[in-house]
């Protein structure tokens, strides 16, 4: 019986390595017969192809098509040559020659594709292939751009190696394309810029905003975060934003500077969710200099995605802290757990706070009257649990006393370098916004103050002063774009404009603001709340990025908080 037994689990065996062949048969015959994901791709041999490019083109365009040919020339290894549509003498283009068409140009196919966007009644592009052209061509320069950069990102940049394009996003592609605002930057990088209608709060009666009538009297210090580590993936991509708010209130004392908003549809519309009232010292009022952010990774007993919401409780003639509350459920709920800092009044007071997470800590900048040393100096504490805080060490402490650096912003540059943006002021500075960098971010050079922030405008120096902001993104190019603006331009006309570097802050040119407004108005002469401190984010799609300001424009008195939306082209 033992004997039969092993041959009877050999016949087994071998009954099973022949069913494992032919079910291998059978696979490798499906993968043969069926299509491989290689064959899925349409892919066009563009070798021997010509940009051609409309002879009146706006020069965003024109600098967009150069960006192309490199594209073109770095992915597919060619060298396409780029000419104007009047480039033929007899002006008699050839129908059968392989061309790239850009923009309106006189040839039949560009004018066959804008003629399928007729029926649209917003703005749209076209990318239309056809046997021997591929033609992108938009309704305005706007969405012309728009098709230009889909082109490049969806059929050049996923190519495979060689010299043929893919084309599986589709022969003829139409996309609607809708620009509140288009600016374009030194040919480096162009920008659609979306601001909301709708304002968070506004220096008037409202009974909306905060859920009952009352006069705001100032709105200040706003800051806004895009959701995204959150567990539950549909929270993410809401928008959370922060305010200090000064209300004359109806019917009672108010207990709360603070107000805490929420948006579930891209800035549109805003609900309040939650007024943080002080809880280790109940008799001071809770929310001023507020600032809103969300841990990217966990930190102590905190796991990602825990809202963190830091601000000053203050009685300005004998008492000040900055008090922290934390948020697990998406800002449902919230609870005061933490004080990073304790100083006195208006003269020995701590201010400012602004969170960072670097390297498995949370950071907290903030502005310190507190050490009679220093008349101000910039410091950072920090916590590996979010709760219990090491000592402060400097990042701004000047010796000369009446000097005061404050009002601290950082980001994180892809070189890996930590930029740091302030307002420098005391006697002879007139609050001018400086920047340091660091490739450490615990080690700073206290008594240096770095450099200021300055740029050419009409060929003049265009300088800054006050409330200052900055954010770094990958967007624009080889070294990202890295932002950075105050609160106003010190002389000339007051137009506030926004500093933008492509080479991480090495040099400087500037940009409209996207959320303009009017420094000096007679109409709100004495209103010290606009501009008072803009504050820039990044979104989970490092290309956008979210904007809030305090502004005046269209507004008859008073100051309004906006947010705007910016998407950025490389």
């Amino acid at each position: 019986m033992k004997k039969i037994g092993i041959f009877g689990k050999a016949i087994a065996i071998i009954i099973a390595l022949a069913s494992l062949l032919s079910i291998f048969a059978a696979c490798k015959q499906d993968k043969e017969d069926g299509p491989s994901p290689e064959d899925n791709k349409e892919l066009l041999d563009i070798s021997g192809y010509t940009i051609v490019r409309y002879d009146k083109s706006d020069s965003s365009i024109t600098k967009k098509t150069s960006k192309m040919k490199v594209a073109i020339k770095s992915t597919l290894g060619l060298d396409l040559s780029v000419q104007t549509d009047w480039y033929n003498p007899n002006n008699a283009p050839d129908p059968n020659a392989k061309e790239i068409l850009i923009d309106q140009t006189n040839r039949k196919e560009s004018a066959d594709a804008l003629a399928k966007l007729e029926e649209k009644e917003t703005d749209a592009y076209i990318i239309d292939i056809t046997e021997n052209k591929i033609v992108i061509v938009g309704k305005t320069d706007y969405s012309t751009l728009r098709g230009i950069t889909y082109f490049i990102k969806n059929y050049v940049t996923i190519s495979p190696k060689g010299s043929k394009l893919d084309t599986a996003h589709g022969k003829s592609v139409i996309q609607d394309y809708t620009a509140i605002k288009n600016i374009s930057i030194d040919g480096m990088l162009d920008m659609d810029i979306e601001v909301m209608s709708t304002v968070l709060a506004s220096e008037q009666k409202v009974s909306n905003t905060l859920g009952y009538t009352a006069t705001l009297d100032h709105v200040y210090f706003p800051s806004v975060i895009e959701l995204q580590h959150q567990p539950n993936e549909e929270d993410n991509g809401t928008l959370i934003a922060a305010m200090s708010i000064g209300e004359t209130p109806a019917g009672g004392p108010m207990s709360s500077l603070g107000c805490i908003m929420k948006s579930v549809d891209n800035g549109k519309t805003w609900k309040i969710i939650f007024r943080p009232t002080e809880t280790f010292k109940p008799w001071f009022w809770a929310g001023q200099m507020s600032h809103i952010y969300e841990l990217p990774e966990k930190v102590g007993d905190m796991p990602a995605g825990t809202l963190i919401y830091s601000a000053n409780t203050v009685n300005y003639s004998m008492y000040s802290h900055i008090g922290v509350w934390r948020s697990f459920d998406c800002g449902k709920t919230w609870k005061q757990y933490t004080i990073v800092a304790e100083g006195g009044g208006l003269k020995e007071g701590v201010w400012e706070p602004v969170m960072f997470y670097d390297n498995g800590y949370l950071y907290c900048f903030y502005s310190d009257d507190s050490n009679r040393k220093y008349d101000q100096r910039i410091v950072y504490k920090r916590s590996k649990d979010g709760v219990n805080w090491e000592s402060a060490v400097n990042v701004c402490a000047f010796n000369n006393f009446g000097e005061r650096p404050g009002m601290p912003i950082i980001t994180k540059m892809g070189n890996g370098e930590y930029f740091l943006v302030y307002e420098y002021c005391g006697e002879g500075h007139d609050c001018f916004i400086y920047y340091k960098t660091t490739k450490d971010i615990t080690k700073w050079n206290p008594t240096d103050p770095g450099t200021l922030l300055s740029a050419k405008v009409n060929g003049a120096d265009y300088t800054m002063a006050s409330s200052p902001t900055c954010v770094w993104t990958p967007a624009g190019g080889e070294c990202g774009t890295l932002f950075a603006m105050g609160r106003r331009e010190f002389g000339g006309d007051k137009t506030i404009r926004m500093y933008v570097s492509f080479d991480y802050g090495k040099t400087w040119t500037t940009m409209e603001n996207p959320l303009p407004y009017k420094w000096y108005n007679s109409a709100v002469a004495g209103n010290d709340s606009i501009g008072y401190r803009s504050i820039m984010v990044l979104g989970a799609d490092p290309s956008v990025i979210h904007y809030v300001s305090i502004t005046n424009v269209g507004y008859v008195k008073g100051s309004q908080v906006q947010y705007a939306r910016l998407k950025l082209y490389d």
